[in-house]
Formats: structure tokens, C-alpha cells, sequence
């Protein structure tokens, strides 16, 4: 099999994008766009893409989940902040039938379904 062919720039501010043929970000084997800062963004043909985990990561703990342009984890939090904010996603849409879909850091919870907010009583595990 043929490995793509991927062009490579670092501009004057020390930004690594990997770039596809179409010129769109793309990196099949690492994130696409590196920030001098060190945050590290994952694409596959200019969408936000990683299927093997966080899309964007931050330095500081931040990690956000994406699959083919929608944020997305199935398997927990699609949105982590180090403070312990954490947001459900599914598919775009904020969602967890097992729990709150955003938890903030002190504690507060809010539940949704499919994106539609609901209110605790109407959540049912």
C-alpha cells in the first residue's frame, strides 16, 4: 500500500501543519496542527479526527474527543478540563444515558439526551 504523500509546514511562529494532496489538514499518524504552546490538534481531511483518542490536547490537561468533525467519545467525557468540567458527547450532541452529560467543576450537573436538556426527575437510569 502507498503511503500518502504529505506536505509539511512550520510557520514563523513555530506552527507544524501537516497538510493531504487537496491541501486540507490531515495527519493519519499524529496530529495535524502543533502549536508552538504545545497543543496538538488531530485531522483527517479537514476535520477535526482521532480514533484513537482526544482530538485537541492541551499542555494544561484540556483534552477534546472528535470523530469526522463532531465531538464524540462513547466511552466517557468527550470534553475534559483539568479544573474537572467535563461535557457527554455523541455524535455532535450532548448525551449521556448513563449520567449527567456536563458535570462543572463545583459539582453542579446537568442532564441531556440526544442534546435535548432534561431536568434530574426525568432522567432515568
Amino acid at each position: 500500500m502507498k503511503k500518502e504523500t504529505l506536505t509539511v509546514e512550520t510557520n514563523k511562529h513555530g506552527t507544524i501543519t501537516y497538510r493531504n494532496a487537496s491541501g486540507r489538514l490531515h495527519n493519519p499518524d499524529g496530529p495535524a496542527v502543533i502549536y508552538s504552546d504545545g497543543d496538538k490538534w488531530h485531522y483527517r481531511n479537514g476535520r477535526l479526527h482521532n480514533a484513537n483518542g482526544p482530538a485537541v490536547i492541551y499542555p494544561d490537561g484540556y483534552k477534546a474527543y472528535w470523530i469526522n468533525g463532531q465531538r464524540h467519545n462513547p466511552d466517557g467525557p468527550a470534553v475534559i478540563y483539568p479544573d474537572g468540567y467535563e461535557e457527554y458527547y455523541i455524535n455532535g450532541k450532548l448525551h449521556n444515558p448513563n449520567g449527567p452529560a456536563i458535570v462543572y467543576a463545583d459539582g453542579y450537573k446537568e442532564y441531556y439526551i440526544n442534546g435535548q436538556p432534561l431536568n434530574k426527575a426525568e432522567f432515568k437510569t
